[in-house]
């Protein structure tokens, strides 16, 4: 089953194009990142996939069903997304916002899976230590660590990130990728937006390369980040070399 299709969608803003005539079909436990300059779509091609803005023309399937047709609470069941940044004008504990993830399952008060799905959730990505923090007094890592688990809270069959490690270290931005590594291997289908070209190409199955809004290769990530591809995309030259660790391509910014 094909967990995402697009067919043919054109979206913009303000009638100016971003998204230029796209078809895609994403397999069911597939691990896809989407790479790409700043500004070429990235972001916007992951809100069309999630139903946040309706594309122009076109079509979208989640599951091989319209989205439109989609309640929003089913389709809170079916995917959750980790944008960049999300806020919060009341000064809720990390542990609420993380049970807000469970809306799509609780009909008029929580049930004992719903805390314990969110304390699961907090415990993976390292914020149970946070539960009782106001979500204002915690870091900008920290804040995205628990995003991160209010959308796994929601027992997704799809998860959709935009730069989810972009405020995290370095331990946490690996911790996070293994968490989404092992979630892929029991089924997961993980959709990331990333510009760590090394980090997204060690993890990820498939890359999805984007510029000007267009598809410009989809394949394993050692056929995507080619150094012709990555040059030509990026405009900066590079080095191509194999990690001698993960034997996936280590891409090399040329200093002049």
């Amino acid at each position: 089953m094909w967990a995402i299709e697009l067919k043919e969608i054109e979206v913009g803003y303000n009638k100016f194009p971003i998204i230029k005539r796209m078809s895609l079909k994403i397999e069911s436990g597939d691990f896809l990142g989407i790479i790409g300059p700043n500004g070429t779509g990235k972001t916007t091609l992951l809100r069309v996939m999630a139903g946040i803005i309706p594309q122009w023309k076109g079509e979208v399937l989640i599951q091989e069903k319209k989205l439109l047709s989609y309640k929003r609470k089913d389709l809170a069941k079916l995917q959750g997304v980790v944008p960049q940044q999300s806020f919060f004008s009341l000064p809720f504990t990390c542990f609420d916002v993380v049970l807000m993830g469970r809306f799509p399952y609780v009909r008029w008060i929580e049930k004992e899976i719903d805390y314990e799905t969110a304390i699961h959730a907090m415990k993976l990505t390292d914020t149970y230590k946070l539960k009782d923090r106001s979500i204002h007094e915690v870091s900008g890592g920290e804040l995205q660590r628990v995003r991160i688990a209010r959308a796994l809270a929601q027992s997704p069959k799809i998860l959709l990130l935009d730069e989810p490690t972009a405020h995290l270290d370095i331990h946490h931005e690996i911790g996070i990728f293994e968490i989404l590594k092992k979630l892929n291997n029991e089924g997961l289908t993980v959709i990331i937006a990333s510009h760590n070209l090394n980090t997204i190409g060690a993890y990820a199955k498939k890359l999805l390369l984007l510029n000007n809004g267009e598809l410009i290769k989809l394949g394993p990530p050692d056929e995507v980040l080619k150094k012709e591809l990555i040059e030509e995309v990026y405009k900066s030259s590079v080095l191509v070399k194999e990690n001698p660790i993960t034997h996936t391509p280590l891409i090399i910014p040329i200093v002049k």
